[in-house]
């Protein structure tokens, strides 16, 4: 009876294990993310990525086409036509009917361009067309990349923060560990109990309120990479781990970089390629009153149905029906087209687009002066940052000293649990003080990279 139990026992056990660990593979296991990593994978799956490259492969087709026009071009065609009543025709003051039963005719016709400015001013127009989407795509991806970029940095914030108030909460439980062992001595006031115990209970909402703030932000982050909502992540590193970065910057030292206004901003080079395509499109306009000239070719090939009928010029006699077939001949030869109306009317046409390109020529002033204060208001933001981290840094060592100095005095009499308390939440906010700094640096450094072109 032990044997069979025993038996039954060790079933029992072995199909607990096999399911916990079955449950245990089902669990997926969180995706770690580095920066590096996060943005790595939104280049490759991120939608706006995607249609860029889709709009880039759309205006390589646009340009393979406009090269087929300088192709020589065939065609061919055909006719075939039958009379279902038969045709009349005067002939001597008599209405004669004609023994014509179908006609048919064939032609093959080649053409090629010799001289066509028009065309070769659109394949211009197609590359450089293509360049925008180049460029547009580039854009595509420093955008991302900053959006990433920020959006990590808020997530290692939201997560030191909360690792902050989780260091104050527990220094909060400390001060009410004391105080409540010091009542239950005698020692302290009830008074001194409670408000420690409030002040830890204060804590909570916050916690609870970062703790959901981590998961906003890991959504958003997912979003952007481009990958399920499901997927746990797990986000490596702290904001700690950036203190090396933190260093205080001016626009000369921008300027030695070689931006001094931003010159490899993409919204400033997609300017200056759209002014090329304007420029382009003024010329193509131009050529309008330019003559064409192309070669060409011609074949046909024709026949002719005749039904049974009787003969006009021996009555009674029955012409039997027939068929003749015959070559029009090889026709070779050059055509010529020279506009006489357009001359006058594109001009309109040429002094709009001209209009629109100084409108572009001031555009870009404009954005390049912005461009500029953009620079140096990201600059501003970093070295202001870097100066609270400095401060903070500091300010987070004498919190941290404060609240050694305070709960001596409170474990020895002198302190007051007011000052033990005031202490700690000093060292929690210096702390929380400190990430926000680091994290203002670093997003204030991936908007002047993304201004830079970088």
């Amino acid at each position: 009876m032990n044997v069979i139990l025993s038996k039954k026992t060790s079933i029992a056990c072995m199909a607990i294990l096999l399911a916990a660990t079955a449950k245990a593979q089902d669990a997926q296991a969180p995706v770690e993310l580095t920066l590096e990593r996060a943005i790595e994978i939104a280049l490759s799956e991120n939608p706006s990525v995607k249609i860029a490259g889709r709009e880039i492969e759309k205006v390589n087709y646009a340009r393979k086409s406009a090269w087929y026009g300088l192709l020589p071009s065939m065609e061919a065609t055909g006719q075939y036509s039958k009379y279902l009543a038969p045709s009349t025709m005067s002939l001597a003051g008599m209405i004669v009917e004609s023994p014509t039963d179908f006609n048919v005719t064939a032609n093959l016709q080649l053409s090629l361009p010799l001289f066509a400015p028009a065309l070769w001013k659109s394949i211009q127009m197609t590359g450089i067309d293509m360049q925008l989407a180049v460029e547009k795509a580039h854009a595509s991806k420093i955008t991302l990349c900053n959006d990433v970029t920020k959006a990590y940095y808020g997530v290692l914030l939201a997560q030191d923060s909360y690792k902050a108030l989780l260091d104050g909460y527990s220094l909060a439980e400390e001060v009410y560990s004391q105080a409540k062992k010091r009542f239950e001595l005698g020692l302290n006031a009830e008074y001194d109990a409670i408000s420690a115990e409030v002040q830890k209970a204060n804590l909570q909402p916050n916690l609870l309120e970062v703790e959901n703030g981590i998961e906003r932000a890991k959504l958003y982050l997912k979003v952007l990479i481009g990958i399920e909502s499901s997927v746990p992540v797990a986000i490596v590193g702290n904001l700690s781990d950036y203190e090396d970065v933190i260093a205080f910057l001016s626009p000369h030292d921008v300027g030695e970089a070689g931006y001094p206004k931003g010159g490899s901003n993409t919204d400033l080079k997609q300017l200056d390629i759209q002014k090329r395509l304007l420029q382009k499109s003024l010329q193509l306009q131009q050529t309008q009153r330019m003559p064409a000239l192309a070669a060409f070719g011609q074949y046909g090939y024709a026949g002719t149905g005749n039904k049974a009928a009787e003969s006009f010029f021996q009555p009674g006699v029955i012409t039997p029906a027939s068929e003749s077939w015959f070559g029009q001949g090889l026709l070779v030869g050059l055509q010529l087209n020279i506009p006489l109306t357009g001359i006058f009317t594109n001009t309109v046409k040429e002094k709009q687009t001209a209009v629109q390109i100084q409108q572009l020529g001031i555009q870009r002033d404009y954005l390049e002066k912005n461009i500029d204060l953009q620079i140096r208001t990201a600059i501003d933001n970093m070295n202001k940052a870097a100066k609270q981290a400095e401060a903070a840094k500091k300010n987070e060592q004498l919190a941290q000293k404060g609240y050694e100095i305070a709960s001596k005095r409170y474990e020895n009499g002198a302190g007051t649990v007011l000052e033990l308390q005031n202490a700690s939440l000093a060292l929690t906010q210096s702390q929380l003080t400190y990430n926000q700094s680091i994290e203002s640096f670093l997003s204030s450094k991936a908007d002047l990279e993304k201004l830079l072109g970088e």
